[in-house]
């Protein structure tokens, strides 16, 4: 550990004085009208030694996007291991006359935060678990159950979304908020027909883990894009959608699910009914208040790896895992059920290792929130400290390769790059960003970050200019 804060007072030492060796590409970029008012973080440092190659207000706070996602996963392999798992159980609550095959209570799901329960990243994994609980059930020998299929009491509080996403977030597939029980990512498909351009498009079916939820539909057949936006919030069971879908085209429209405990209690109500065990309460979203002592377990499902799931968090770039795995900091760091305890374990592991979280604001764990402000600096603190750190491995596994994998396919395709640029990548509007590890022409391992905020010109512009500040540091390094 003093290792580590020694290499962060000497990339604090040299944040002012390394701008010299990396003029070129960062002139021709200030040099250029349609940039004005754009700001840039910018920091470059070797990942064994934290020395400063380079840096351009390298301490400026900017909205990060998606490079957030690297606070919340490298912390949780940190403190809590790559291997950390995620349960899920199933009980039986009150009595059961096994020779009748009576339970005289009911059966309980009892989540443990698992992100990627029965979520297609992990298809293999899982399988049909709801099946498998079934299975399990009647191999206990279950009949009659007569209470109800219920969920447990969550282990989190009852706010699933950061205060820092906005309303219109939270019916979109990527503001998916976070539960106790959690199940196809949040999410669920809406199948839509546009007919002729400036008709009403048509919604055809709903996907399965939608179908508890009624919508309203005010779309327009219009264009060749998806402008479609779902508009819902947590627990509701109520939806509408606006603005349009592709006109003369079948479209699958992603949406947000508001009560995933809720649709897992139904899967297993009808899984079971299904297999002839007869249920004489209705499920619903009300939790039961059973206590451990009269519960029994039957069965438990476990997760795959933290490293696993860090992997597909940062790849393809899922707020909801981001945000989990933030939230699920606190509970078992702190035992605190909030948002904001797992901001704290973060702020306190970053001052840890030297870093200045008290200067950032730090609003959300995924960067979905346009208000988040941290600098190129602190992040490559983080970077360097992970770089050398147990968990090296899984963590610069879990960045994508340029041109290669994840949200990374279509960056840095230039051969010249190849095998050189993992990095994990952020866009939301007017901000883009870029963070990770670049090895340079000689062999040397760089951490960097790159940051650009309130442009208005395409994505693509700010891209070409941010490979080409990686090419030259390649080229000179």
């Amino acid at each position: 550990m003093k290792i580590k804060f020694l290499q962060a007072v000497i990339i604090a030492a040299l944040t002012s004085t390394c701008l010299s060796g990396q003029q070129n590409t960062i002139d021709t970029i200030l040099a250029d009208t349609s940039l004005t008012g754009t700001s840039w973080s910018i920091c470059f440092t070797d990942a064994v030694t934290g020395e400063m190659i380079f840096g351009h207000d390298a301490e400026r706070n900017l909205a990060s996007a998606s490079v957030m996602k690297l606070y919340p996963t490298s912390v949780a392999l940190a403190l809590l291991g790559p291997d950390y798992r995620f349960s899920t159980d199933i009980y039986i609550s009150g009595k059961f006359n096994s020779r009748r095959g009576v339970v005289d209570g009911d059966v309980v799901i009892k989540g443990g935060g698992d992100p990627a329960l029965g979520s297609e990243y992990f298809r293999d994994h899982y399988g049909d678990v709801v099946g498998q609980w079934t299975a399990a059930l009647l191999n206990a020998g279950v009949r009659h159950v007569k209470g109800r299929v219920a969920a447990a009491t969550s282990i989190y509080d009852f706010n699933p979304a950061p205060s820092g996403w906005s309303w219109g977030n939270l019916g979109q597939y990527y503001g998916a908020g976070v539960y106790d029980i959690n199940f196809n990512d949040n999410k669920f498909n809406i199948y839509i027909t546009g007919h002729n351009e400036g008709s009403p498009a048509v919604i055809d079916s709903v996907e399965l883990y939608g179908r508890d939820v009624r919508l309203t539909n005010y779309l327009t057949s219009s264009g060749r894009s998806d402008q479609g936006y779902v508009y819902n919030t947590p627990y509701s069971h109520t939806a509408w959608i606006s603005g349009s879908v592709p006109a003369d085209s079948s479209f699958a429209l992603k949406a947000s699910n508001p009560d995933p405990p809720l649709t897992v209690v139904r899967l297993l109500d009808r899984a079971m009914r299904d297999a002839g065990i007869r249920i004489d309460g209705s499920a619903s979203a009300a939790r039961t208040n059973a206590v451990p002592e009269e519960m029994t377990p039957l069965c438990v499902t476990l997760s795959p790896t933290l490293e696993e799931i860090v992997k597909v968090t940062n790849h393809e770039s899922v707020n909801m895992y981001a945000e989990a795995i933030r939230k699920h900091l606190g509970y078992a760091i702190l035992g605190e059920e909030s948002f904001s305890a797992g901001a704290r374990v973060i702020r306190s592991f970053l001052d840890s290792i030297g870093c200045k979280p008290y200067e950032a604001v730090i609003l959300d764990g995924s960067g979905l929130s346009a208000n988040n402000n941290i600098s190129a600096l602190m992040t490559v603190r983080l970077l360097v400290y992970m770089h050398n750190s147990p968990c090296t491995a899984p963590f610069i596994a879990s960045l994508p390769e340029g041109a290669v994998s994840g949200t990374m396919k279509s960056y840095f395709r230039d051969e010249f790059f190849k095998g050189r640029v993992f990095a994990k990548t952020g866009t939301i509007s007017s901000a883009k960003s870029f963070a990770g590890y670049v090895t340079t022409g000689s062999g040397r391992r760089l951490a960097f970050t790159m940051f650009a905020n309130g442009f208005t010109v395409p994505n693509r512009k700010i891209t070409d200019y941010m490979e080409a500040v990686v090419r030259e540091i390649i080229e000179k390094y």
